[in-house]
């Protein structure tokens, strides 16, 4: 058997600028090594010293990103500025309304005496027996209130002192209306007890003269209401300085003819 010749130097030597040639291929059946594949692998080994391949899963279920919020555009801010300034305005004018309407919104009732005559009349130094018929009107001046007077009390004065007291019934002036009312009081003998004892001398003093001076007063309470909207006041109603002349017969009348305006106190 023949032995083979060792390679002569000549034929181991690579030729510049041609690539290194094996001399043998590789064996059968095993593909030839990637040496790029390696290095990338020995690289990734390096990074993960586990020797398993490393996931990218918990990457992407760590990351958390905030939601995107719109930003509210400048024109829906300016908007709704102005509708809540609108509805401000709106909530302070109808307060404002409603202070105005309590405080000065409503008129006063006109009370007018028309007539009064005394058809009794008998007088003493100790005692009173008397009795009043009075006619007055009263004028409702409001456009869109009507008024309701309740608690209505009448009562004659001579000068300061009560001479007789007597409950009316309630009654009601639509908007722009005038009420007439008419109405008796009388003498209550119990009533006499709590009068000094000058009230009487006097009066007897002036139904000497054929003429005695009384007041008319009113207490009520007034209701003033609208559809929508309503108050409540007290009034007082004075009708002062009423001379009555006395005929020889003893009944009495008084001596204007024209109706006579009361005063009106809330």
């Amino acid at each position: 058997m023949g032995t083979m010749a060792p390679p002569s130097d000549d034929q181991s030597k690579i030729v510049m600028g041609y690539p290194r040639m094996n001399r043998y291929p590789p064996p059968y059946g095993y593909p030839k090594p990637d040496l790029a594949y390696h290095h990338h692998k020995d690289y990734a080994n390096s990074i993960n010293p586990n020797h398993y391949p490393q996931s990218f899963d918990g990457y992407y279920y760590q990351q958390t990103y905030a939601p995107l919020v719109p930003e509210p555009s400048r024109t829906t801010s300016v908007g709704r500025a102005m509708i809540s300034l609108l509805i401000f305005l709106t909530l302070g004018m109808c307060m404002l309304s409603i202070v105005i309407f309590l405080l000065f919104g409503t008129e006063d009732p006109d009370f007018h005496l028309v007539s009064l005559t005394v058809p009794n009349f008998n007088v003493t130094n100790s005692s009173l027996v008397a009795s009043w018929d009075a006619n007055i009107t009263v004028t409702n001046q409001n456009e869109a209130f009507k008024v309701q007077f309740l608690q209505v009390v009448s009562s004659f004065f001579h000068e300061e002192d009560l001479l007789a007291i007597s409950p009316l019934q309630s009654f009601q002036v639509e908007t722009r209306q005038t009420l007439g009312m008419s109405f008796g009081v009388a003498t209550d003998p119990t009533n006499q007890e709590k009068l000094h004892n000058g009230v009487f001398p006097s009066i007897v003093q002036e139904r000497s003269t054929g003429i005695v001076c009384f007041s008319l007063r009113l207490s009520l309470k007034a209701e003033y209401k609208s559809n929508s909207l309503w108050k409540k006041a007290s009034l007082k109603v004075n009708c002062k300085n009423l001379q009555v002349s006395f005929s020889p017969t003893g009944e009495g009348k008084w001596t204007e003819d024209f109706p006579k305006k009361c005063l009106l106190f809330s």
